[in-house]
């Protein structure tokens, strides 16, 4: 009796901050800021690929459209540990090299708000894309579409929730300029959410850069600045009503290296802080990534 009472609490907690402080229901997206960097839009040949990915995001602060603390108490605590497949194939469509990817998280989440703790971990909701990409001299781009599928764990009377419990659609856009001096590369993505059936709440679509400018201290070793930027573009919903006044966005930067001593792996690591941040959480997050070639 006791937990369910509790439960009911942070829902209706949860509720009323979604609508008055947070954009995107419970004040999360599930877009993947700042996990690419160097090559980003350099897509590899022909074979299969594991790219493990490591990020510990922290936030002590839950901002209004104005960047002020609005939610007391407020400490947000995220370890993800996520797995990508590649499998690049030897097929080519409109002239770009086919391929396609799975992305599977693991989440372990701990959040406090007024006074109140939960917290959640597991499996998160699975991400599925076919992909093309095309190289030209030092230009190499690539085209996704991604599926984000709701699988993973949803209470709507919990505080934290690893997975979201709605769909999304998302197009990629990757790009990279590499020659033996720098590595400038960039990805931009834009979300379009389907509806939480359990809340009738609908979260607003929103873009997302990635990006790094690098600098070749040699051929294995890079260092530079990486980044991301989010700006939802439509409101949220909630019974088909809109949520005015509070869209999200956030700006982010931070120092970065990456470490390539051969085709076989690569390894990078990043620190990013969060700035210009309006109706979302304003913390910081250390990045790692990892990328093997069977």
């Amino acid at each position: 009796m006791l937990k369910t009472t509790l439960n009911v609490v942070c829902g209706f907690i949860l509720s009323v901050a979604s609508s008055q402080v947070f954009a995107l229901e419970n004040g999360a997206d599930s877009a993947a800021l700042g996990a690419e960097g160097n090559m980003a839009g350099n897509l590899p040949p022909a074979g299969v690929y594991l790219l493990t990915y490591f990020q510990d995001y922290s936030a002590n602060k839950m901002v209004d459209r104005h960047g002020d603390s609005t939610v007391p108490n407020f400490d947000l605590d995220v370890n993800a540990l996520v797995l990508r497949v590649v499998w690049m194939t030897d097929k080519t469509f409109l002239g770009g090299q086919l391929g396609f990817y799975g992305i599977q998280p693991m989440i372990s989440m701990r959040l406090n708000v007024a006074g109140l703790s939960d917290s959640d971990k597991g499996l998160a909701d699975f991400v599925f894309a076919p992909l093309l990409a095309w190289h030209q001299g030092n230009h190499h781009w690539g085209v996704a579409l991604e599926n984000v599928v709701p699988s993973g764990d949803y209470d709507k009377n919990h505080l934290a929730n690893i997975g979201k419990n709605y769909y999304t659609g998302r197009p990629m856009f990757a790009y990279s300029y590499i020659n033996h001096y720098v590595d400038i590369s960039t990805k931009f993505s834009y979300s379009i959410n389907g509806k939480n059936d359990d809340t009738d709440y609908r979260s607003g679509d929103y873009a997302a850069v990635d990006y790094n400018i690098g600098y070749h201290i040699s051929p294995a070793l890079t260092v530079g600045v990486q980044g991301y930027a989010l700006k939802q573009t439509t409101a949220d919903k909630v019974n088909s009503v809109k949520i005015e006044d509070n869209k999200a966005q956030v700006i982010a930067y931070g120092p970065a290296i990456a470490y390539h001593p051969s085709r076989q792996w690569f390894l990078e690591g990043k620190y990013l802080m969060e700035n210009q941040v309006e109706n979302r959480a304003k913390g910081h997050n250390i990045g790692l990534k990892f990328v093997w070639s069977f």
